[in-house]
């Protein structure tokens, strides 16, 4: 499979808030960046998503635009692209820029590193 196709694969699995996905698909020690929270760890992430959930919180659109990906290295690849997404709480979208690092452990393509810049 084409390596823009499994990333974007990947990122979009990501945004469907599934906490057990989040696990599986972010190496130990990833980092997330968020304007909200600042830079949080995996298991930061995956503690907000359980409680997303138990509150209901979960996104209705994520629309995806402007994506690109580029091989930094033989197993590190960066994924960037422009989001629109609404939480189905809320009426209005969010867009921001999205920026991804991803390594390849063991023959999968893993999240290292994610950053949402607010536009």
């Amino acid at each position: 499979m084409e390596l823009a196709k499994q990333l974007l694969d990947i990122e979009r699995k990501l945004w469907t808030n599934d906490a057990a996905l989040y696990k599986d698909n972010l190496i130990e020690e990833s980092l997330l960046v968020f304007a909200e929270t600042g830079v949080i760890s995996r298991d930061v992430a995956v503690d907000a998503i359980r409680t997303e959930n138990a509150e209901g919180r979960r996104w209705a659109e994520v629309d995806f635009n402007d994506v690109r990906t580029m091989r930094l290295a033989e197993d590190v690849a960066l994924l960037t692209y422009r989001v629109a997404s609404r939480w189905e709480h809320e009426a209005s979208k969010t867009m921001a820029l999205a920026s991804s690092v991803y390594v390849n452990r063991g023959g999968a393509w893993k999240l290292g590193f994610h950053q949402q810049t607010p536009v």
